[in-house]
């Protein structure tokens, strides 16, 4: 349990460094029209906001501080 807290809360710390940090985008493609075997695509990027990333750096540095603070067996 203790390694699985340490692991998850690794991996919560670097997510929430690379959205809070702008690193990540979502892409998006939106069909805008189709006229026979003629497809007209959009692609849209977007950021997620940064206060995501901050709540996952708090959760991250949370679950770090439980695994940290839990005894082993």
């Amino acid at each position: 349990m203790r390694t699985l807290a340490l692991v998850l809360g690794v991996l919560l710390l670097v997510a929430g460094g690379l959205i809070s940090a702008g690193i990540v985008n979502v892409q998006m493609q939106e069909q805008v029209a189709k006229l026979g075997p003629l497809e007209i695509n959009r692609t849209k990027t977007e950021t997620p906001e940064p206060a995501i990333g901050w709540v996952l750096l708090g959760a991250g540095a949370l679950s770090l501080v439980v695994g940290l603070a839990m005894r082993r067996r």
